[in-house]
């Protein structure tokens, strides 16, 4: 006796509580076979009800489906061997065919069989909303999306492997597009920057835009094609989430052309180059309102660097700037970081916060000897603003080597306002370590706070071993409460110190 809203309002919270199984499993068909008044509901408010027909790996093909009635279809496979299943192909292929039902499109398989869907997308699919080509190739193929294709409600739009036309038609009426995912470009189908920008100039509803290729193009002899004539900036109105990959110089272009006032996210990997000029992102960032940077982190890695910087709210690698560059010699790797971190130099003096780490995961054990201290200094430099240092067990020795220099004037420069050094090592050995930097900067009158975390893994009986980090804090207070004192030696006070730290005594408490 319930009225249609009701009944609607009833069904709509059915489907929430297993939204998974609602078109998977066709559980709306049991609402269905109640009675005659619920299946015309039902069937009526397909779309109120998000009801569609799911192909994908092992499900039936659309012929033994054929008594339900004209859903929307949801293609959704993925395939990672050379093998297609001939039902799956046949239902795959079928489901393609009827263009006029079709609103999503998930396929990710081998470039032969994505081939062989791609010459059955030729032609107008008027209620698609996403599609996502994602080849599993990982050598490069000729794939290329029909440039007779047409969907002109399509949201979201993402193609691995799979190149653009040229002459890019959908992009002049896909006025409502939010998502395009242009990434493992093939070479053959690489597209000028200008170009680019050209036809992105009316997607008003842009918010995420990833742009990646394949191999480093275009070559060092013809980087000078790309420098842009004088034109007008565009304006991105609605974009967050900027995503690149490849040289340098690509995207010095790309972002010398376009604005993009609410970007969040902005996330870069290059392909290593010795120079690195990055004039044109760093007005890009300057002016872009949603990137503040307060914090930092440079992790170096076996396949390269990684730079993330953000407002120190979230965390890392969430928003923000990453920077990652392809390399593998660890002095290459500073040397790349270093470079990127002067071209930023503009903005990185707000960064607060600031973590060094090394991934030792599959790392060689002399993957870093014979490291000139000068390389990690040139990377300290540009952080004139930070106030906290985090550096991970790896890089302890190197970079207390880093600080303690024999030119004055050159530490005046080097983390100014440092006021915490935090490491994870044993305590005796970060003492010894930073040492002198410590007390090259109390003489100085800028006292930095050393503070010695638990090493990752370490036992609770080596904990007790050892002081904690409120051990050292009480050596510099009593360092601290007596400092006043000009006839009392400080360097008298510490030995004290570590004579009475190493009583049994000490450790009573």
């Amino acid at each position: 006796m319930l009225n249609y809203d009701s009944l609607l309002n009833i069904f709509h919270h059915y489907r929430l509580q297993d939204v998974d199984s609602w078109n998977l499993r066709l559980a709306w068909c049991k609402l269905a076979h109640v009675c005659r008044k619920w299946r015309y509901l039902i069937y009526d408010s397909s779309s109120l009800l998000d009801m569609y027909l799911l192909l994908k790996n092992g499900s039936p093909t659309l012929g033994s489906l054929a008594h339900l009635p004209p859903l929307p279809l949801v293609i959704d496979y993925c395939n990672m061997t050379t093998i297609w299943v001939r039902q799956d192909k046949l239902s795959i292929l079928t489901g393609l065919q009827q263009r006029a039902r079709v609103r999503r499109i998930f396929l990710q398989i081998p470039s032969p069989h994505l081939n062989i869907c791609l010459e059955a997308m030729g032609d107008l699919y008027p209620v698609l909303e996403d599609l996502s080509l994602i080849s599993t190739t990982e050598e490069e193929t000729s794939l290329v999306l029909p440039s007779t294709f047409s969907a002109r409600n399509l949201r979201n739009l993402v193609l691995q492997g799979v190149g653009f036309p040229t002459e890019m038609p959908l992009f002049t009426y896909l006025t409502t597009l939010v998502t395009l995912t242009l990434t493992r470009i093939p070479a053959r189908y690489y597209f000028h920057p200008g170009h680019l920008v050209t036809q992105l100039q009316g997607l008003l509803h842009l918010e995420e835009l990833s742009i990646g290729f394949a191999v480093p193009i275009p070559l060092p002899s013809t980087e000078g094609e790309l420098l842009p004539a004088p034109m007008p900036q565009v304006t991105l109105p609605t974009l967050k989430r900027l995503m690149f990959r490849g040289v340098a110089v690509y995207l010095e272009n790309l972002v010398a052309q376009i604005n993009a006032p609410l970007l969040e996210q902005l996330t870069v990997t290059l392909f290593f180059e010795l120079a690195f000029t990055l004039v044109a992102l760093t007005q890009f960032i300057h002016i872009t309102g949603g990137l503040r940077f307060l914090s930092a982190k440079v992790l170096f890695k076996r396949e390269g660097v990684s730079i993330v910087v953000n407002n120190g709210e979230s965390s890392l690698g969430s928003g923000g700037l990453t920077i990652d560059v392809n390399c593998e010699h660890l002095d290459w790797q500073i040397d790349a970081v270093t470079q990127c971190c002067r071209a930023l130099e503009q903005v990185l003096p707000a960064v607060e916060e600031l973590t060094l780490d090394l991934d030792e995961d599959g790392t060689p054990s002399d993957w870093g000897d014979s490291l000139d201290s000068m390389l990690w200094r040139g990377l300290l430099l540009p952080f004139s603003g930070v106030k906290r240092l985090q550096i991970g067990p790896s890089l302890t020795f190197e970079i207390s080597d880093a600080l303690t220099s024999d030119a004055a004037e050159f530490d005046l420069n080097l983390l100014p306002e440092l006021q915490k050094l935090e490491i994870q090592f044993k305590v005796d050995d970060a003492n010894r370590a930073f040492s002198t930097f410590i007390e090259t900067r109390e003489h100085e009158g800028r006292p930095v706070e050393l503070l010695v975390l638990r090493l990752p893994g370490e036992s609770q009986t080596e904990a007790h071993a050892r002081p904690t980090e409120e051990h050292v804090h009480l050596e510099e207070d009593v360092t601290n409460a007596n400092a006043a004192d000009k006839d009392f030696k400080p360097v008298f006070l510490r030995g004290l110190f570590r004579y009475v730290r190493e009583s049994p005594l000490y450790y009573a408490r």
